[in-house]
């Protein structure tokens, strides 16, 4: 993958500092100095110490990445919903792991992705920038290359990703806020370590909340994570009194659904490279849209 830019700005820098300051880590940097990454000034080779100057052109050209072999490539049906150099964003279904696992005979999505990336003739390592439980529905992310992954995975720690998901908890939400944010902490479970629980001594966790319409037997709630912990919104929702249908770990009713009824249905990120606001949503699955 080739990246170009034209520095803009005035004062003269090291070559190294204007990469920094246009997004590649330190291990970045020495993945292009040891393993065969080039950069360009102006057409010619030059190294990180080099002085770069205003209207200078910057061209790199990123290091071969190895893929991991545990991911075998297969092929299967990936629900595309938006798609460039450097990013494949996708609708998973539910019951579809994103990662394989020690004994999974069943593929993962990431399986399905290498397979895919082979088809195009891509870089077909796996960046998996966000994760989705098995029985989660709707938006992942993935980056095409380390470069694009650290630019997004760094901008999931800011208020310019917003992730919305749509819920729908065991019972009537009557006796508590329509809207709010809920603050437990949340660390593992002492009893099931693939579980979560919530914890006094475990990590901060946000999660926003609104009610969006309620059912004799169930609530149906837009939810924004503010943080991104382990099973936070189904450990969350439990803590209020009221799991996701679905949710055996957690408690939720199986009566109307086979899953846990939580669909990622909306993801906005500013795409540093293309400078430009992305927007996706994901159509509401089948089981999810009978229940509503």
């Amino acid at each position: 993958m080739i990246y170009h830019w034209r520095k803009q700005d005035a004062p003269i820098q090291k070559l190294g500092s204007f990469l920094q300051q246009v997004g590649f880590s330190r291990t970045q940097l020495k993945q292009l100095k040891y393993h065969a990454g080039l950069v360009f000034v102006n057409h010619k080779r030059r190294y990180f110490d080099y002085l770069v100057r205003q209207n200078d052109e910057i061209w790199v050209r990123l290091p071969n990445e190895n893929s991991s072999p545990k991911i075998v490539p297969q092929a299967g049906p990936l629900s595309i919903l938006y798609e460039d150099d450097n990013y494949l964003i996708l609708n998973k279904p539910a019951g579809l792991a994103s990662l394989p696992a020690r004994g999974q005979t069943t593929p993962a999505l990431a399986n399905l992705v290498k397979f895919y990336l082979q088809s195009q003739h891509q870089n077909d390592v796996i960046h998996l920038i966000s994760r989705l439980d098995r029985d989660t529905s709707g938006i992942i992310s993935l980056a095409k290359n380390a470069y694009a992954h650290y630019l997004l995975a760094s901008e999931f720690r800011t208020a310019a990703v917003k992730k919305e998901y749509l819920a729908l908890v065991t019972g009537t939400w009557s006796n508590l806020p329509t809207q709010g944010t809920i603050t437990f902490p949340i660390g593992v479970d002492p009893q099931n370590h693939n579980l979560r629980c919530v914890d006094p001594q475990g990590q901060p966790a946000l999660t926003k909340y609104q009610v969006l319409d309620c059912f004799p037997h169930y609530t149906v709630l837009k939810i924004a994570l503010v943080t991104g912990r382990t099973h936070q919104i189904r450990v969350h929702c439990a803590a209020m009194g009221h799991p996701l249908l679905g949710d055996r770990a957690y408690g939720g009713s199986t009566h109307y659904i086979a899953r846990q009824a939580l669909h990622c249905r909306h993801f906005t990120f500013w795409h540093q490279i293309q400078r430009q606001q992305i927007q996706i949503w994901a159509p509401v699955p089948t089981d999810i849209q009978a229940l509503l």
